[in-house]
């Protein structure tokens, strides 16, 4: 039997498109020893985080056992028979989900990370005495977890239970900025776990929506769509009547993770350079309620737009600003303008039902109609 390695990146000519997402510049072929691949499907995908398509030799001789053979002619004239029909042979890749075992979650539960060292202080000066509870509900239910250099681990755990994945990130502890100079690069909890042998080889990624098990805790509340898990938690924390998700990034608005949102009524908050991107999205996203929220794209000055803030960038902003809960005689006009604009959009008759997400949107509704507080 051939052996065969990943092969060695010599050139753009070396990487090939990717059977899963489509990458034409990513893949790298398994080939022997004389650099030839073995088929199409079988190899690696180099967006690791994003992708994960992992598809060994090993797997694919188990998927294809008329292919072992230990005679390299033989095995050649296979694929030269196979290559003269007239029907291609469809890439095979793997079904099966990868899932890190829960243990590792209980285990990295902690509140010393620096990320939550900037949430208990941007906490504490707006709830006061009332923050530890706020505190201790995010640990519980988003299962932050904390490495050995105070860096924060955000789990992604599907609507199952199963662990997918942890994405470790750093933040500095005084303003909540993440760290992104060289040696605090975001890492991955299944590539740490492989590096250390604890999961195999051909273990492949399938990544969810972070926050994504706490829709079957509530399934009766809207949902708010971020893009940063830091955004879902901060949003979380300051309003807590809605169910907040992140997908982990503008590019990971894909339909496969998605589709847990069907029969839902989603409100997505794209960052300041995300609206035009994920208003398209939301378009094809017919399975669920989805609305656009415009408030950044409308509302953001153009240093803030420049600097691509996100909602909790907003909401902070709001917090130290004083501007962040309505006054009764505002709200009584909120009610108004939304009374109006059900009639025109019943969907939004969903979000008076939350008191806190009226709130949230009258500053934003109010000042769509013109009326400023």
């Amino acid at each position: 039997m051939k052996n065969y390695s990943l092969q060695t990146y010599k050139g753009i000519a070396t990487r090939h498109t990717c059977p899963n997402c489509g990458d034409k510049r990513s893949f790298a072929y398994y080939v022997d020893e004389e650099n030839t691949s073995l088929h199409p499907s079988v190899g690696r995908c180099n967006h690791e985080s994003s992708c994960g398509y992992h598809y060994t030799p090993k797997q694919y001789f188990q998927d294809h056992p008329e292919c072992r053979t230990s005679d390299a002619s033989s095995f050649d004239g296979q694929m030269k028979e196979v290559k003269s029909k007239s029907t291609p042979i469809e890439p095979q890749k793997p079904t099966a989900i990868g899932y890190v075992p829960i243990h590792y979650v209980e285990k990295s539960k902690s509140v010393q990370s620096n990320f939550f060292r900037f949430l208990s202080t941007l906490l504490g000066n707006y709830y006061g005495s009332k923050s530890q509870e706020v505190l201790n509900r995010l640990l519980d239910e988003y299962r932050l977890g904390a490495t050995r250099d105070d860096a924060v681990i955000f789990w992604q755990i599907d609507k199952n239970g199963k662990v997918r994945t942890g994405k470790v990130m750093q933040y500095n502890p005084e303003d909540g900025h993440r760290i992104k100079e060289q040696g605090a690069a975001i890492n991955w909890i299944h590539s740490i776990l492989k590096k250390q042998n604890v999961l195999p080889e051909e273990w492949l990624l399938s990544q969810c929506l972070f926050g994504e098990h706490l829709l079957s805790l509530y399934p009766d509340k809207v949902v708010v769509l971020v893009e940063s898990e830091k955004s879902a938690i901060i949003g979380s924390a300051i309003f807590p009547g809605y169910v907040w998700l992140a997908t982990g990034g503008k590019s990971q608005m894909k339909e496969d993770k998605l589709r847990v949102l069907s029969g839902r009524t989603v409100l997505l908050f794209p960052d300041a350079d995300g609206y035009t991107e994920w208003k398209q999205r939301a378009e094809s996203m017919t399975y669920c309620k989805a609305i656009v929220s415009d408030l950044i794209e409308k509302h953001a000055t153009p240093k803030q737009k420049a600097d691509h803030i996100d909602i909790a960038d907003w909401i902070i902003f709001q917090i130290q600003e004083g501007k962040l809960m309505c006054t009764a005689n505002h709200l009584v006009e909120a009610e108004k303008i939304l009374q109006r604009m059900i009639k025109k959009n019943p969907v939004l008759q969903r979000l008076i039902d939350e008191l806190d997400l009226v709130l949230v949107d009258a500053s934003h509704i109010a000042s769509d109609d013109k009326n400023p507080p």
